[in-house]
């Protein structure tokens, strides 16, 4: 009983936003401009409906997930091995730096305009010679990716590198005097002493990726996308389409934190065991 009461609580501020904007709808009688709660459920209920000829709102969600993870997966697999080794190697992070604390305040929608000035309408099957490929891969365009892993960049570079020099120096002294070689201390007590670091720039990236992703197909050049569904359905004053978005945009997003929080919690359980 008490579980179902702790539950409860947490839909009373969802339902009570959801009455606030139905009575406001209805006093207004603008669907243009505050649609009914009804007519945006009619949209999430229909997912895999044509919409305004930009193709289904499932499509468009799939294409911008796809757009996050193909560009946080590059930033997660040159990210994470970059920082372990500025945060295993003084020469390395003293070269290197520099640059991170250069370019770090630079928020990656700034690069939005260079990234499209300088990518086109590139898009990624075109790296490799190919015009057409017939897959999602064609609704993939360069500078998106490019945006996409600037936004995950910093986040998992920084806490990998933290991570890494937070390690208890008692834990690899005491690996030494046991007689483990650099190669098991790091395998064996560096990495795993860093992965809850890992694990929580890795939920910060993933989240500002998804959102950096979100107005990048608000810009000319993009023709698919939870983004670029938004934006035209605002040109055509489709409010419940719009908002709609906005809903499936929050979804995934906690989704996918929850997904990262699992995963870091199974992760860093050993944590609260050594506490």
């Amino acid at each position: 009983m008490k579980k179902f009461i702790k539950t409860s609580q947490s839909f009373i501020l969802p339902i009570l936003f959801l009455v606030i904007w139905e009575v406001w709808a209805i006093k207004l009688d603008n669907p243009a401009l505050v649609p009914r709660v009804e007519a945006v459920f009619l949209v999430l209920v229909q997912p895999f409906n044509e919409l305004i000829g930009t193709g289904t709102l499932a499509w468009n969600t799939a294409v911008s997930l796809f757009r996050v993870m193909f560009g946080f997966s590059i930033a997660v697999i040159l990210c994470v091995p970059l920082g372990l080794w500025m945060g295993t190697s003084r020469l390395v992070h003293r070269l290197v730096n520099p640059l991170v604390e250069l370019f770090r305040p630079l928020c990656p929608i700034a690069w939005i305009p260079f990234a499209m000035a300088f990518f086109g309408t590139t898009r990624v099957p075109q790296l490799f010679g190919i015009r057409y490929s017939d897959t999602i891969l064609d609704s993939i365009q360069v500078g998106m990716i490019f945006i996409i892993f600037w936004g995950g960049l910093f986040p998992i570079l920084l806490n990998t590198i933290y991570g890494v020099t937070g390690v208890r120096s008692l834990w690899i002294e005491t690996a030494r005097i046991l007689g483990a070689s650099k190669r098991q201390i790091f395998r064996k007590v560096i990495l795993p002493a860093a992965l809850p670091a890992i694990m929580t720039g890795l939920r910060v990236g993933l989240g500002i990726s998804w959102m950096v992703i979100i107005a990048a197909e608000m810009l000319p050049g993009s023709d698919s996308g939870i983004g670029y569904l938004i934006m035209y359905s605002y040109e055509l004053a489709e409010m419940q389409i719009l908002v709609a978005s906005m809903v499936v945009i929050g979804l995934i997003g906690l989704i996918l934190n929850r997904g990262l929080e699992y995963v870091s919690i199974r992760v860093s359980r050993w944590q609260s065991l050594e506490r």
